[in-house]
């Protein structure tokens, strides 16, 4: 497990200094401190790499998203506002690309494979219906497939506003992430349930 670590942070590391397509196995066989037949042993070609780095990132933020959604709950007996679960789930999910430059490359790097898109795709979809169930009690709605769109959406759109956002300089970044809380607090308020 040493040796697949060894090669994950050093493939990591490489993806935050280099163009993704600019990964050459020899590099990150080197950077690892193994042979490069022993690099082949593990992972059989770049978007091996690729593929193994964006499912550990996509697991520490559906990890996350699931922690947040859990405490803002709990925080707040069940029934936070708008406001209140769009501060938290947003803040959450720009602090951990803000503290892991590395997660922002490693998404760079898998949009040059359709194989890794379909996965991006995947894992949207996944989080949009992890997302449904708090914000059906958030907006008190019972429309599912309603609430599911707007889940689509946010989450698709969150990934590029985070990325767009800290690619930019200050105070541009803080800019673009609320006014993308102001847009996401819109459509949540467009699609509640009147009381």
């Amino acid at each position: 497990m040493r040796r697949r670590e060894a090669i994950l942070v050093a493939a990591q590391d490489l993806l935050v200094t280099e163009n993704p397509e600019d990964l050459a196995m020899r590099e990150v066989a080197r950077r690892a401190d193994i042979s490069i037949g022993s690099l082949y042993q593990y992972f059989p070609s770049k978007p091996a790499i690729l593929r193994a780095l964006v499912m550990r990132n996509l697991d520490k933020v559906g990890a996350l998203l699931r922690g947040e959604v859990n405490a803002l709950l709990e925080d707040h007996a069940g029934r936070p506002t708008i406001a209140q679960a769009v501060d938290r789930i947003i803040d959450a999910y720009v602090s951990h690309y803000r503290s892991h430059p590395e997660a922002i490359a490693v998404w760079a790097g898998a949009q040059a494979d359709l194989e890794l898109r379909r996965l991006d795709v995947i894992d949207t979809r996944a989080t949009a219906d992890f997302m449904v169930a708090p914000m059906m009690i958030l907006l008190s709605s019972s429309d599912r497939d309603a609430i599911l769109s707007v889940a689509l959406l946010i989450t698709e759109l969150a990934g590029h506003a985070v990325r767009l956002a800290l690619a930019l300089e200050a105070p541009l970044t803080d800019r673009i992430v609320a006014q993308f809380k102001t847009m996401v607090t819109a459509v949540l308020e467009a699609n509640r349930e009147p009381n």
